[in-house]
C-alpha cells in the first residue's frame, strides 16, 4: 500500500485519480504486459497475473477514498476515521495491498486533508496553546509529573502503549529534561514501533525513542552546490555512454541545475537529463 501523503511532508495525494490510472492501465496493457515492476517490491510475471496485482491496487485506493469520503459527509473526524476503517476480508487478505508502507489509519487522514484540510471542525483545536504550553497547563492539571508517571507506568504495564505515549508525550515537552519521561516515553514509543505493520511507521517510532534516549544526532552541514566542472562526465564515462549510441549535453544550467548533465539516444529527439547524486542528498 502507497502513502496519500508521506511522513517528510507533502501535498496531499489523490486516490481517486489513483484509481482511475490503474483502471486505464489494466486496459491499455494488461493483457499484453509480461512483466510489471513496482518500486517497492518485486516484479509480478504473466499478463494475469498483473490484471489482478493492478485491480487489486484499485479496489484498494477507490475504498479508501470512498469510505473516508462517506464518514467524513457524516461529520467524523480524521482520527476517528482512521480507527473505524478497516479493509474488506477480499482486500485484506491480499499481501500486495498490506499497510507494509502505507496504512489505512495514514491514507484516510490524508484524504480528509486534502477535501478539508487541517481543521476537524473542532473550534476547540481552531487556535490552541502551543505545545508547551498545553503540556505544562495539561501535566498541572493531573497533579504533577510524579502522578502522571505512576499512572502512566501503570498503563504501560497494562500494554496501553498509545496512551502512554500521549502522556508522556505531555510531560516531555512539560518537562524537557524529566529522564523519567523520557525514558518512559521512549519504551511507549519502542513498543509502538514493534508492533507497527508498516516500516515507515516503525522507522519514526524506534527512531524518536532513540533520539529520546541519546538526543538529535547533530549531521553536518550540507555542502554547497558543487561546481560545474566537479560534476562533469568524465572521459571514460562519455566514451561508454557514447559506445551505448548516447551522447552529452555538457552546456552549462543555470544555478544548481548545472549540475546536471543532459543525453539523447542517437537518431531519437527526446532529451533525458541525468542528476548525479550529490553529497548529503
Amino acid at each position: 500500500m502507497r502513502r496519500g501523503i508521506p511522513l517528510r511532508g507533502s501535498v496531499a495525494r489523490d486516490p481517486r485519480m489513483w484509481s482511475r490510472y490503474l483502471s486505464q492501465a489494466i486496459e491499455l496493457f494488461g493483457a499484453k504486459s509480461e512483466v510489471l515492476i513496482g518500486q517497492h517490491h518485486w516484479p509480478t510475471w504473466g499478463s494475469d497475473n498483473i490484471v489482478a496485482f493492478l485491480a487489486k491496487q484499485r479496489d484498494l485506493y477507490k475504498y479508501i477514498h470512498d469510505q473516508s469520503l462517506r464518514l467524513m459527509n457524516k461529520g467524523w473526524r480524521p482520527a476517528e476515521i482512521a480507527e473505524a476503517m478497516d479493509l474488506p476480508p477480499d482486500l485484506a487478505r491480499e499481501w500486495s495491498v498490506r499497510g507494509y508502507y502505507g496504512t489505512i489509519s495514514h491514507n484516510a487522514k490524508a484524504v480528509y486533508q486534502r477535501y478539508l484540510s487541517w481543521y476537524d471542525g473542532n473550534p476547540a483545536n481552531l487556535n490552541p496553546l502551543p505545545p508547551v504550553a498545553a503540556a505544562t497547563k495539561a501535566v498541572a492539571y493531573m497533579g504533577g509529573a510524579a502522578a502522571v508517571l505512576t499512572r502512566a507506568r501503570s498503563d504501560f504495564a497494562k500494554g496501553e502503549y498509545r496512551w502512554v505515549a500521549q502522556v508522556a508525550n505531555q510531560l516531555v515537552f512539560a518537562e524537557p529534561d524529566n529522564s523519567e519521561a523520557r525514558e518512559l516515553a521512549a519504551d511507549a514509543l519502542e513498543q509502538l514501533g514493534y508492533q507497527a505493520e508498516s516500516a515507515t511507521w516503525r522507522n519514526a517510532y524506534l527512531y524518536a525513542a532513540k533520539e529520546l534516549r541519546e538526543g538529535v544526532a547533530e549531521l553536518p552541514p550540507r555542502p554547497a552546490c558543487p561546481s560545474a566542472s566537479y560534476w562533469a562526465p568524465t572521459k571514460t564515462s562519455i566514451a561508454r555512454w557514447n559506445s551505448s549510441s548516447t551522447s552529452f549535453d555538457r552546456r552549462p544550467r543555470p544555478r544548481c541545475s548545472r549540475c546536471s548533465c543532459s543525453c539523447s539516444a542517437s537518431g531519437t529527439s527526446p532529451k533525458y537529463r541525468l542528476r548525479p547524486l550529490r553529497p548529503g542528498s
